[in-house]
């Protein structure tokens, strides 16, 4: 027969594995979810700081899937898929996988060390930029838009600057990731 004291413990007794086991899972789910974001242009730099001014540890391909260790303000500490971990300014990474368009294995003379060209609809830096489409050409005209005014929008869409003379563009205007 039990005494009033044993009584007092033999429900603790049942609950303490379950609690035990309730504890460990709920310690492991959190350390198996990381989240995986991509990088959105090929030349994303992987740099071993939080900073612009680091060290580029490599350059990450368009469409590399990430996964998230540390986010800060600005730059996510990420682990890219062959094991490296470094810094990601965070506008340069998204949550879905883009689309394979210039750059990435399908850029050759990319990958054979020639100049890449970014147009300024195509840049991530300027991702607020958006081209003359056939409604905003339309929306334009009947505003009494001229045509000279349409034309020159369409040839500045045809220029295009480097990676590299971006990544000087905003270091010295310190914008972007070079912002403070």
């Amino acid at each position: 027969m039990m005494t009033p004291e044993k009584n007092k413990f033999a429900g603790l007794r049942k609950l303490l594995p379950i609690a035990f086991f309730l504890l460990i899972g709920l310690s492991l789910a959190g350390t198996g979810y990381a989240e995986t974001l991509y990088v959105k242009k090929s030349g994303t730099k992987l740099q071993a700081a939080d900073s612009a001014k680091s060290d580029v540890l490599l350059k990450l391909d368009q469409g590399t899937p990430v996964t998230v260790i540390k986010k800060l303000k600005r730059f996510y500490q990420v682990s890219e898929p062959g094991g490296k971990k470094g810094w990601v300014f965070k506008f340069k990474l998204t949550s879905k996988a883009p689309k394979a368009s210039g750059g990435g294995a399908g850029d050759l003379l990319g990958a054979l060390g020639g100049k890449q060209k970014i147009a300024a609809r195509e840049s991530s830096s300027g991702s607020s930029i958006r081209g003359l489409t056939p409604v905003s050409e339309n929306y334009a005209k009947k505003k009494g838009i001229s045509a000279v005014d349409i034309q020159s929008v369409r040839q500045m869409e045809t220029y295009r600057i480097s990676a590299e003379e971006m990544d000087k563009f905003l270091k010295e205007g310190r914008l972007g990731e070079y912002g403070q």
